[in-house]
């Protein structure tokens, strides 16, 4: 599973709660949406989890990454079939190494 879709699958969990279980819920290693009176308000991630986006991020700020999206882009605008990008950021960063 992704990291968005864990987010989006992430329990709920409100402020006093997270208070009283913090040590609980942080041991699960999994995304956790903290909510104030029923609103979401913050996102606890795992370690491993931003790390992941740190290094997507920084493929995307790389002129490299950009060109393969613009073309990839183009491609699907002529009729390729897409796939997303996300699902293959480990293979470009592999690629570069």
């Amino acid at each position: 599973m992704n990291i968005a879709m864990s987010i989006l699958r992430a329990p709920h969990v409100g402020v006093r709660e997270l208070k009283e279980k913090l040590s609980a819920l942080l041991k699960r290693d999994r995304p956790l949406v903290v909510t104030d009176h029923g609103e979401p308000t913050n996102v606890i991630l795992p370690y491993g989890d931003v790390m992941e986006l740190l290094d997507i991020l920084e493929e995307f700020n790389d002129a490299e990454t950009h060109e393969l999206v613009k073309s990839g882009r183009d491609a699907v605008r002529e009729g390729a079939e897409g796939i997303p990008l996300f699902s293959h950021s480990k293979k470009i960063a592999a690629k570069r190494k």
